[in-house]
């Protein structure tokens, strides 16, 4: 790796351990790019050259946050190998939306910046949903292998249930309709979980 390229690594990691201390510290939409690239000391330019705006900035620091979450998940599920495959998706259900409701403002952020066009299909065709659709993927397939669900497509399944816990649809649940984040996890598991199970 020559120089110039390590330096523009260390900007850019520099850039998002500032953003996430700042939002941490006195939330997002109170933070200014500007305030971002004083606080390292940094050009302006330097810091939209790497990023247009916030919300490009957040989506980053969110596929960042995404890996670490990943790990979580697979050392969660670890201990829960021999439980049945409805316990697991369960548990990760749960893992997923209570990390949705921690990152509601970033997401907030993105979805007012990035506002879905028609063709508009970047989340579908990112590491992180691949990873996730992968994930529940598996778990069906298992679930499917062992007689334990109802007759369904995993590959459309799957696809509906991350769809399902959409940004969108989680602003919408607890600012809009007041649900508190454990009444939106006990409702999603009751409503998309549980009736495909043949044991529930």
């Amino acid at each position: 790796m020559n120089d110039k390229k390590k330096d523009s690594q260390e900007v850019s990691k520099m850039i998002l351990q500032a953003a996430r201390s700042l939002f941490a510290e006195h939330g997002v939409e109170a933070v200014s790019m500007h305030q971002i690239a004083k606080s390292i000391q940094i050009g302006q330019g330097t810091l939209y050259r790497r990023y247009a705006n916030k919300s490009d900035l957040c989506m980053d620091l969110m596929n960042d946050t995404f890996e670490s979450l990943m790990e979580e998940i697979r050392q969660l599920l670890e201990p829960l190998a021999d439980k049945p495959v409805h316990d697991r998706l369960t548990a990760v259900f749960r893992r997923l939306l209570y990390f949705s409701n921690d990152q509601l403002e970033w997401l907030n952020v993105i979805k007012v910046s990035r506002p879905c066009k028609p063709d508009d299909m970047d989340f579908f065709e990112s590491p992180s949903y691949r990873k996730l659709n992968h994930l529940f993927l598996s778990l069906l397939r298992e679930a499917q292998s062992k007689d334990e669900i109802i007759a369904l497509v995993p590959e459309f399944t799957a696809h509906m249930m991350i769809s399902a816990m959409a940004p969108e649809s989680l602003i919408y649940y607890s600012k809009v309709l007041g649900y508190s984040i454990e009444q939106i996890a006990d409702n999603f598991c009751i409503t998309m979980l549980d009736p495909l199970f043949k044991s529930n």
